[in-house]
């Protein structure tokens, strides 16, 4: 096949040859047309060189950031720290089922707490109940606005007694004005993960 193909050009080329060599124009477009290619070729080698040298290098990087990684001998340690640090923050967190359930739990438990300390007039307003992503964990976010009469005496008991519950709460405001007869208020918000994902864990 490469014979025939031979034999086939062999003809064309000659004639291309002499009239090359009889037309100074067809010679200089010639020439022309094969600068032109061997431009083109070295810019496209430039360019694929770089592109190599930029993947080496960037290979180069990863290879010094693994070896790195792997001299730190303190990740074993790491890994049970930030396990266990999980571990406090979850069973910091309430626990419900449902959104109405972990509504009912913070104000049972803000009644009581204010009922503790001998508070008066208790009014208390929940906020819109947010379900939001934390640690990839979906959660409620159940606020309370909570306002009564309470003895300036009572305040530090109160509030020590909210920073020792075993779920954590979240005092966003707080105000008390010993001029209105002992009035004060505070904005409270828990966190509420479900039972079900509490028991899995």
């Amino acid at each position: 096949m490469l014979t025939n193909l031979q034999k086939l050009l062999t003809p064309h080329w000659l004639q291309l040859q002499q009239q090359a060599g009889a037309n100074p124009r067809l010679r200089w477009m010639l020439w022309g047309i094969l600068y032109i290619f061997l431009i083109y070729f070295a810019l496209s080698l430039g360019d694929w060189r770089a592109e190599q040298q930029q993947s080496i290098n960037q290979l180069q990087r990863t290879a010094i950031k693994l070896d790195q990684l792997e001299s730190q001998t303190e990740w074993p340690q790491r890994w049970e720290t930030e396990k266990a640090t999980g571990t406090q923050l979850q069973q910091r967190l309430w626990k419900a089922t449902t959104i109405g359930l972990a509504e009912a739990d913070l104000q049972n438990y803000l009644r009581n707490l204010i009922n503790k300390h001998n508070g008066d007039g208790l009014r208390l307003r929940l906020a819109p109940t947010e379900t939001v992503v934390l640690g990839g964990e979906s959660l409620f976010k159940v606020s309370a606005d909570v306002s009564a009469v309470i003895n300036v005496t009572q305040i530090d008991n109160l509030m020590r007694a909210m920073a020792e519950n075993p779920q954590s709460l979240l005092v966003e405001r707080f105000g008390y004005s010993s001029q209105r007869a002992g009035q004060f208020n505070m904005l409270v918000t828990a966190y509420f993960s479900s039972a079900e994902t509490g028991a899995e864990q």
